[in-house]
Formats: C-alpha cells, structure tokens, sequence
C-alpha cells in the first residue's frame, strides 16, 4: 500500500469530512492526501498517529504492525522530528537540473539533535547526492541534510545551490569584487567563480549519511 492507501485505511468508513475536522484539514485536503497528489506533512501524520494510536513506521513505510500496541519496541514518536527526503537531486559533478521537489518520505531524527546542531526541524530537507565532485568528503548515493535556514555564507563551508538552472552542492569562499568561488573536493574539478547575486543558496550542507552495502 501507498501511504495514501494506509491513510485511507486509518479512516475507515469516517468520511473525509469527519476525518479531516480531527486534524483542521478540509475534505478535499484528505482527498489529495489518499490519492498522492499532494503529500502530507510531518505535523499531520503525528497527528493522526496519536489520534489513532497509530504506529508510525507502518504509516511511513508500511512495515511494522498498524497498532503501537500490536508492536514491540516501537519508537515514541514525540521524541522524533521527521525530517522530509525530496525528489530533486544534489549535483556533486556537473550540475543535476531540478526535475521535481515533491516529498519521497520523512527521516526520523531526535529533537534534541535537530536542536543542537540545525535551525529548526521545519527548515531541514533531505536529498541525495549524484556525481563525484565531493569527493571524498560527500560520495555519490549519499544522502545529505540540507539546513534551509543558514543561507548566509561562511566561508570554506558546503551549501547546496541553485546556479544557472542546475541544483549542487559545492564549497563556497569569498572573493573580492562581489564574487564567490565554487570548489569541488575532488581535485579533478577545477574550481570557478560567480557573481554573488547570481547563486541562490539553497541552505548549508549540516550532515550527511552513506550506505556501506550495495543494494
């Protein structure tokens, strides 16, 4: 089952309006929830979660028992921010474009970490990486946490950017006349400068996971 499907199945036979009203969402809101079109968000799913009583890992990823109580071990939910991974990919070569920003599933972090180290569990998005630019600090196929709320530059850090239509992640270092020098990792990338004014900041690279196996 999609998570669409799974919702559905939360709801039963309560009617979308009834369903939706629990959460302070409209009929049609559920409606775009149950067929994918439009996914829902980390607030929404808590919420049905503790309404239902609900085992979060069978709703994101279908695993797992329906019912907390029908599992064991299972993770109290209230000490997690479910951070979103998006469709668009990483560029760590020579430039990915953005096909798409729609929402793939949630990583759960602890709220303490989150704290800690980011601006906010709303401001944090996840994506992967593609191409070999980073290397060997970011690989690809890795994932990366991307804080949306540090768009200011500092310098020698990793950001992920929009530049001349194409989404990456690269080092930034400032340069004189307004300008910002974009290096790779990999010095088999040459390094080249841009107008300040010309590179979006999408936000700061802040932690980054990697598989071990082949899948």
């Amino acid at each position: 089952m999609t998570l669409g499907e799974r919702l559905k199945k939360i709801r039963n036979d309560v009617s979308q309006k009834d369903f939706g009203a629990k959460f302070g969402a409209t009929p049609n809101t559920i409606r775009r929830y149950e067929t994918g079109a439009n996914p829902p968000d980390a607030d929404f799913l808590l919420s049905v979660c503790n309404e239902y009583s609900i085992n979060p890992t069978w709703l994101l990823t279908g695993e797992g028992q329906m019912h907390k109580g029908e599992a064991q071990n299972i993770i109290d939910e209230s000490s997690f921010d479910l951070i979103p991974m998006i469709k668009a990919e990483l560029s760590a070569g020579g430039g990915a474009f953005v096909y798409s920003e729609d929402i793939k599933g949630y990583y759960a972090f602890r709220k303490d970490w989150v704290r800690r180290v980011a601006s906010g569990p709303k401001d944090m998005v996840m994506m992967r990486v593609i191409g070999d630019s980073m290397h060997p600090t970011i690989q690809a196929n890795d994932t990366v946490m991307v804080d949306t709320g540090r768009k200011a530059i500092r310098e020698g850090e990793i950001y992920a950017i929009r530049f001349d239509q194409t989404i990456m992640i690269k080092r930034l270092s400032f340069r004189p006349g307004g300008k910002i020098q974009i290096i790779s990792d990999n010095l088999a990338y040459q390094a080249y400068e841009a107008d300040i004014q010309d590179i979006h900041i999408i936000g700061q690279v802040i932690f980054f996971s990697r598989v071990l196996i082949q899948e």
